[in-house]
């Protein structure tokens, strides 16, 4: 008997919340380690939903057409959200790498905000926690779901030992509360970088997996492949 080759969600890139028809706010991220992860996953014959927020032509370029890609591209953190409800019942795991935004406007304005010598007070809400709404799926859901977070973290305190403890401290504290698998902890450094610090957390263990982008994508599909397997 054939076994299927297993079906990936991918989130990638930003996610941008208009203020008004002009303006909006988002953040550097680029998208590159969400689209080197859909590559690897193509190149392990995975099958792969591709959720992305805006990103460059020349990133959207570094995935070739194939049958087992299906790309569907968002903007806001709203639409991602949505596009994950509707495609995740169908897969089997989840990487979640999109750098979602944690707040949107209360209302956007339908004209373009005048410059005032007064300024002006943005009023902003917090967006839902698409991580911790698989989570709750996660617990929920008859059939595995192997979930896998990420968290950039600069860390806190005064000094770096100090932020590198919080940090990790922060990414254990979010693998916990939103039920997941693993989850990868980086920093801004890696932020349209070609390579980055990145640490597998899974439970009590930690694996640094510094290097370029692509071999760290190809390290984390087998991962997931890996915990996939274990729970079949």
């Amino acid at each position: 008997m054939k076994i299927k080759a297993p079906h990936i969600l991918i989130t990638a890139g930003p996610t941008v919340e208009d203020l008004d028809p002009v303006r909006f706010i988002s953040n550097r991220a680029s998208g590159k380690l969400g689209f080197a992860l859909a590559r690897a996953a193509l190149e392990a014959g995975c099958r792969v939903t591709l959720i992305h927020g805006p990103v460059a032509d020349e990133v959207l370029k570094t995935v070739p057409k194939n049958k087992r890609l299906k790309c569907v591209a968002v903007r806001s953190a709203a639409q991602m959200l949505g596009a994950v409800r509707t495609h995740v019942n169908a897969v089997d795991a989840a990487i979640m790498n999109a750098a979602v935004s944690d707040f949107t406007v209360s209302k956007m304005s339908a004209v373009k905000l005048k410059k005032s010598a007064a300024g002006f007070m943005l009023k902003l809400k917090p967006t839902v926690d698409i991580l911790a709404e698989l989570g709750r799926i996660k617990r929920a859901r008859g059939k595995r779901l192997v979930l896998i977070g990420f968290a950039l973290e600069t860390g806190a305190g005064a000094s770096a030992s100090q932020r590198r403890s919080s940090a990790l401290r922060f990414a254990r504290g979010k693998l916990k509360a939103k039920n997941l698998d693993a989850i990868v902890l980086n920093s801004p450094v890696s932020i349209g970088a070609d390579s980055g610090d990145f640490k597998l957390i899974e439970g009590a263990n930690v694996r640094a997996l510094a290097g370029g982008k692509t071999e760290f994508a190809r390290q984390l599909i087998q991962f997931a492949l890996l915990t996939h397997s274990r729970c079949r």
